[in-house]
């Protein structure tokens, strides 16, 4: 496999775990949201403006909100498990130690580019270099 290909497979593995950690974060603050509200603090609105909804229901319609929500992210959380363990597995195969380092950083950890750079005391332009150094590695080891 080509090195581009190595890097293009490696970062869209990558990516996958990126975005299902923000999904997952984003179904996180929802639950608790929806938590807040279903507690008392303006669940239900009094205004002449609004259909009067007696609080029995608006809590069991929540409580459903809230299950089904609970049930997305345990299958979110399995996902992403599942994603990471295999980057790690891949990733302690690396035997660059600063590809291993911002592999797991950014990628796994979900740091940005500027606190990896900081972390590792390097200049962030280096650190988007290295980052693509460290993708073909990842993708080589990934692609044996």
């Amino acid at each position: 496999m080509k090195k581009g290909q190595n890097r293009n497979k490696a970062e869209t593995y990558l990516r996958k775990i990126r975005d299902n950690d923000r999904a997952l974060k984003s179904k996180r603050d929802e639950l608790d949201a929806l938590r807040y509200k279903a507690s008392g603090a303006g669940a239900i609105r009094y205004d002449k403006d609004h259909v009067q909804t007696s609080p029995q229901d608006y809590l069991s319609l929540a409580m459903d909100d809230i299950i089904r929500i609970e049930k997305q992210i345990e299958e979110k959380e399995a996902i992403l498990e599942e994603l990471k363990g295999k980057a790690y597995t891949v990733v302690r195969q690396i035997p660059q130690t600063d590809h291993r380092i911002i592999i797991e950083w950014y990628y796994l950890n979900g740091l940005s580019m500027i606190a990896t750079a900081d972390k590792m005391s390097i200049a962030e332009r280096t650190a988007y270099y290295l980052r693509d150094d460290a993708l073909d590695s990842f993708g080589k080891v990934m692609g044996k």
